[in-house]
C-alpha cells in the first residue's frame, strides 16, 4: 500500500486561481471601447476649442460694453477646452498602454505555466513528491531545508512557487493600471468641473450684456432726436447684429458643451467600472493563495481564453485608431470633418 501510495501520481493541493484574476481583467475590456471612442472625439474637441477662439475673435471687433470681457472669457474657455484635449489623449494613450501591459504580462503568465507543464515527470520525482507530502501531513518535514538542499523542490512546490509568482505578478499589474487610470480620472473631472463654471460664467455675462444692448436700442428708438431725424438705419443695424452675435454665443457655446458631458458622463462610467473592480481586487476571494484546485493545464486555457478575447477587442481597436489618425486628414481636406460654431451641434453628429 505504501509503494503504491510512493509511486502514484502527486496530487496538487489548493493553488493561487490566475484565471479568477484573469475574469477581472476581463472586467477591463470596456475601457478599450470607451478608449476608442474617446480617440475621435478628442478632434473634436479640438476643433470646438479654435472655433470658440474664433468666435472671441468676431466679438472682439464689435462695440459693446462687455466685449473685452466677453473675448477674455471666450479666449480663456478655448485655452481650457484644448488643454483638456490634450490631458485626454495622454489619458487615452495610458488606457491603451495599461491594457497592452495587462497582455504582455499574461503572455509571460502563460509562457511560465507553459514551461511547468512541459517539465517531464519520472518516477523518482513522483516519489520524492509523495514521500516530501507524506511526511509534512506527519510533522516531520515541517523545515525541510536539508533535504531540499539536497533533494530539490517537489513537483508540487515549484507548481506552487510559480502560480504564486504569477498569481502576484498579474495582481500588481492589475493594480497599478487601475489605480493609474483612477488617480488621471480625478484631474479630468477637475477639468470638467472648471470648464463647467466658465461656461456659466460665459453665459452670465452675455445674458447682462443682451439685456444692455436691447435698452441701448430702446433708449436710441425712443429718444427725441430719433422722432426729429428718422431711425438711423445703421445704428440701428448695429443693435440687431450685436444682440444676434450674443445669442449666437450663448446657444453655440450650449450646444457645444454638450460634447463635455458627454464625455464626463462616459468617464465617470468607467471610473465606477475602476472602482468596482479596485474593491474587487482586495477581497480575500480573490487575494487567497489556496483558493483554487484547478491543475495547471486548465488555468492556462482559462488565461488563454482571457488572452484572446482582450486581444481580440485591443486590435479592433487599434486598426480603427489608425483609420482615425490618417483618415483625419482627408476628412479636413473634404471639408466634412471640420466642426465650426454655427454648423450642426457635435452631439448630433456623435449618435
Amino acid at each position: 500500500m505504501l509503494a503504491v501510495s510512493l509511486l502514484s501520481p502527486p496530487q496538487n493541493g489548493p493553488v493561487p486561481d490566475l484565471v479568477k484574476v484573469a475574469g477581472l481583467a476581463k472586467s477591463l475590456e470596456p475601457a478599450i471601447y470607451y478608449s476608442e471612442r474617446g480617440h475621435a472625439q478628442i478632434g473634436e474637441l479640438q476643433e470646438t476649442g479654435v472655433a470658440v477662439w474664433d468666435l472671441g475673435e468676431s466679438v472682439r471687433n464689435t462695440n459693446m460694453t462687455s466685449a473685452p470681457i466677453i473675448v477674455r472669457q471666450l479666449d480663456d474657455l478655448s485655452d481650457s477646452i484644448k488643454t483638456l484635449a490634450i490631458e485626454l489623449t495622454r489619458f487615452f494613450a495610458g488606457v491603451d498602454g495599461d491594457i497592452d501591459n495587462i497582455l504582455l504580462t499574461m503572455e509571460w503568465a502563460q509562457r511560465e505555466l507553459n514551461t511547468l507543464r512541459s517539465m517531464p515527470s519520472s518516477t523518482i520525482s513522483s516519489v520524492w513528491s509523495n514521500t516530501h507530502s507524506l511526511l509534512s501531513r506527519v510533522g516531520l518535514m515541517s523545515q525541510g531545508q536539508i533535504a531540499q538542499s539536497l533533494l530539490g523542490m517537489t513537483q508540487q512546490q515549484l507548481t506552487r512557487a510559480t502560480l504564486e509568482r504569477v498569481f502576484n505578478e498579474y495582481l500588481n499589474v492589475l493594480e497599478e493600471s487601475i489605480n493609474s487610470e483612477l488617480t488621471y480620472s480625478i484631474q479630468l473631472f477637475q477639468l470638467f468641473e472648471a470648464i463647467d463654471m466658465q461656461f456659466l460664467n460665459l453665459q452670465r455675462t452675455v445674458i447682462r450684456e443682451q439685456d444692455t444692448q436691447e435698452k441701448l436700442e430702446g433708449d436710441f428708438l425712443s429718444s427725441l432726436w430719433t422722432k426729429v431725424i428718422g431711425v438711423n438705419a445703421s445704428k440701428l443695424r448695429k443693435y440687431e447684429k450685436n444682440r444676434d452675435l450674443l445669442a449666437s454665443v450663448r446657444d453655440r457655446t450650449v450646444r457645444n458643451k454638450h460634447v463635455l458631458v458627454d464625455h464626463n458622463q462616459r468617464l465617470r462610467q468607467l471610473q465606477s467600472n475602476l472602482e468596482t473592480l479596485r474593491r474587487k481586487l482586495v477581497s480575500p476571494l480573490v487575494r487567497s493563495q489556496n483558493s483554487s484546485t484547478l491543475t495547471v493545464e486548465d488555468q492556462i486555457k482559462g488565461l488563454e481564453g482571457t488572452y484572446v478575447q482582450l486581444k481580440t477587442s485591443r486590435e479592433v481597436q487599434r486598426r480603427k485608431m489608425l483609420e482615425i489618425v490618417y483618415g483625419a486628414g482627408d476628412k479636413r481636406h473634404g471639408g466634412n470633418g471640420v466642426h465650426m460654431l454655427g454648423q450642426p451641434s457635435l452631439e448630433a453628429r456623435m449618435v
